[in-house]
C-alpha cells in the first residue's frame, strides 16, 4: 500500500506553546522511568516506549500545546496523567490481544479502578505495573483539589477510556462496519473525554449546570470528534504497519463506501471540517461561564494539529512490523499480570 500526501486541513484556531515545555520534558522522562515504563520487559513490543522513541514522540509537547497557560507544576501533572493513559493505549491492547485474553484484560481494568477511589484517599494496594504505580502516585494529590462531582466525572472518564480499550480489544477481529457506530464509539470511549475533564484542573472547575447544557455537550463532542478524526487521517499508515487499521475511521469509511483510500480520506476530512466549524461557533452558544473553557478547547484542537505535524509518532513513512514478544510468558503476563480474582 502506497503512502499519500496528507489532505489540506481546515484550522481557524491558533495554537500557543506553554513556556514550561522543556521542564515538562525533563520531568516526564524521569517520571515515566520511575513508574517503570522504560523497564526492559516493556521494550520489546512496541518499541515506542524506549527512552529514545519516547523522546522522539515528544508527548510533553502535546500537553504544552494543548495547555498553553498552565503553570509549571500543573503542566507536569497533566502530562503525567496523559502519559499513563498513553501507556495503556500503546501497550494494553497489543499485549492482551496477543493472547486474546479478554478475561484478564477486564480483570486488570477492575483492579486499575481500585486505585481511583472517589474519596481520593490512598488504599492498601501494592502497585504491580507502571499504570498502577502512576494512578497511585497521581490520584490522591489530584483528587484533593476536586469537588466530589468533579472527582466522579474524572473517574468516570478514565473508566470510559479503559472500557474503550476493552471494546477495541473485543473488536480486533470483527471491525466496526458502520460509520455512525464507529463515531459514537470513538466519542464515548476515547481518552479525549478525560482530556477535557482534566483541562478543568488548569482552568478551574465548571459549574455543574454547564455540563447538562446541550450547547456545551455539542462543543465538547465537536472537540472530541475533531481530534479523533484528524488522528485517524494522520495515523493511517502507522496503524497499517501495526495491524490495527480495522478500527480507523478512514478504513471504516473506505469499507462502507467501497471506495479507495483517497476517497475515504476526503470524506473523513469533510466531516472533520464540519466538526471544526461547529466548535468555532460554540462560544456564542454556550453559557457565559463556559466560554473560556470552549475557547481553551479551540486552542487545544489547534495544538493537537500542531503536535501531529512536529512529532514523528505519526509520520508518513514505512512503519516496520512490530516485533512479537519474546520470552514474556503467556496469558497476558507480558505487562499486566492476569488476576484470578480482583482484591
Amino acid at each position: 500500500m502506497g503512502f499519500l500526501a496528507q489532505p489540506q486541513f481546515h484550522m481557524p484556531f491558533q495554537s500557543r506553546l506553554n513556556p514550561h515545555v522543556d521542564q515538562a520534558r525533563a520531568h516526564a522522562k524521569e517520571w515515566a522511568g520511575r513508574m517503570g515504563m522504560f523497564d526492559e520487559e516493556y521494550l520489546a513490543w512496541p518499541e515506542r516506549w524506549s527512552e529514545e522513541t519516547f523522546s522522539r514522540a515528544d508527548f510533553p509537547l502535546f500537553i504544552a500545546l494543548t495547555h498553553p497557560d498552565a503553570d509549571a507544576d500543573e503542566l507536569e501533572l497533566i502530562t503525567d496523567w496523559h502519559l499513563a493513559l498513553w501507556f495503556v493505549d500503546d501497550l494494553f491492547l497489543p499485549l492482551f490481544r496477543h493472547d486474546r485474553d479478554q478475561v484478564s484484560a477486564e480483570a486488570q481494568v477492575e483492579r486499575l479502578m481500585q486505585f481511583l477511589p472517589l474519596d481520593g484517599l490512598p488504599r492498601p494496594l501494592v502497585p504491580d505495573n507502571p499504570v498502577e504505580r502512576a494512578f497511585a502516585d497521581l490520584w490522591s494529590g489530584t483528587a484533593a483539589t476536586m469537588t466530589l462531582p468533579w472527582r466522579d466525572r474524572f473517574v468516570s472518564s478514565v473508566r470510559r477510556f479503559l472500557d474503550g480499550v476493552l471494546w477495541e480489544l473485543e473488536h480486533v477481529d470483527h471491525s466496526v462496519t458502520d460509520l455512525i457506530e464507529y463515531l459514537g464509539a470513538r466519542r464515548d470511549f476515547g481518552g479525549l473525554q478525560f482530556t477535557a475533564v482534566l483541562m478543568e484542573h488548569a482552568i478551574g472547575e465548571l459549574p455543574q449546570h454547564v455540563h447538562g447544557r446541550r450547547e456545551f455537550r455539542t462543543a465538547l463532542d465537536a472537540f472530541v470528534d475533531g481530534v479523533s478524526l484528524h488522528n485517524d487521517i494522520v495515523s493511517y499508515d502507522r496503524e497499517v504497519g501495526e495491524g490495527t487499521i480495522g478500527n480507523n475511521g478512514v478504513e471504516v469509511t473506505r469499507k462502507v463506501l467501497g471506495s479507495d483510500r483517497r476517497g475515504a480520506e476526503d470524506l473523513v476530512n469533510t466531516l472533520l471540517t464540519a466538526r471544526v466549524d461547529t466548535l468555532a461557533a460554540a462560544p456564542g452558544a454556550v453559557p457565559p461561564d463556559a466560554v473560556e473553557f470552549v475557547e481553551a478547547l479551540q486552542e487545544a484542537l489547534a495544538g493537537s494539529y500542531r503536535w501531529h505535524e512536529l512529532t514523528d509518532r505519526f509520520s508518513r513513512k514505512t512503519f516496520g512490523v512490530l516485533a512479537k514478544p519474546r520470552g514474556l510468558g503467556t496469558s497476558a503476563a507480558h505487562v499486566f499480570h492476569p488476576f484470578a480474582s480482583v482484591v
